[in-house]
């Protein structure tokens, strides 16, 4: 009854088979999924700013180190699998999916700021606006999606671009137009990055 009364968001498995569901007014759950029993509730929208709350969105969740991590309208959450607490938040206008790597939590903001974060205790060890290497009037638009590979980056743009960042410092290595609006995130496979592009074309890149 938990998920049908509600719009569902997003959800994960942990390592132990529980299954871990945010849905559209904020409510974190933890549920068994042999008898469906809940474990806890948590509503995340009283930890956040009230006009925040207003147009709830999510990202997928992603589970790490038995803790819970997503970005929900403006706030980034670490969340204790065991008992719902808050490890730590930070405040970013996304809701792009964050990436784990190592001890490191890698967020890009729609505006095109990307944080490197410890994943422990949520401190900020470098930010950079990656939009800025774009002239002026091209920073006017949004971050899609990101992926990390081989150490690196790959950013998408609503307006068509994609900008190629290291994932150690930070820094813009390279960008390029593709031409038409990225809506959705990059994806890479067999060591190959494909994009979809606004007008369902496919690109490729080796």
């Amino acid at each position: 009854s938990f998920i049908k009364s509600q719009n569902l968001l997003s959800l994960a498995i942990s390592p132990k088979g529980d299954l871990v569901v945010l849905n559209s007014s904020g409510d974190l759950v933890k549920l068994n999924t042999s008898n469906g029993g809940i474990y806890w509730t948590k509503n995340i929208m009283r930890s956040m700013y009230a006009h925040d709350t207003d147009f709830f969105q999510s990202s997928d969740l992603v589970i790490y180190d038995n803790n819970i991590m997503f970005v929900a309208t403006s706030t980034a959450f670490s969340v204790n699998l065991d008992n719902a607490f808050i490890n730590w938040t930070i405040e970013i206008d996304s809701t792009n999916i964050p990436i784990i790597d190592g001890d490191n939590i890698f967020l890009l903001s729609n505006d095109g700021y990307f944080l490197n974060v410890d994943k422990k205790t949520g401190s900020i060890t470098w930010s950079t606006n990656i939009l800025k290497v774009l002239k002026k009037r091209k920073q006017q638009t949004i971050i899609t999606g990101y992926v990390l590979g081989s150490k690196k980056i790959y950013a998408t743009t609503l307006n068509g671009y994609i900008i190629i960042c290291s994932a150690t410092s930070g820094k813009v290595e390279s960008f390029v137009k593709i031409g038409s609006q990225i809506t959705t995130s990059p994806i890479i496979s067999d060591g190959s990055m494909y994009i979809l592009t606004n007008n369902s074309r496919i690109i490729g890149y080796k």
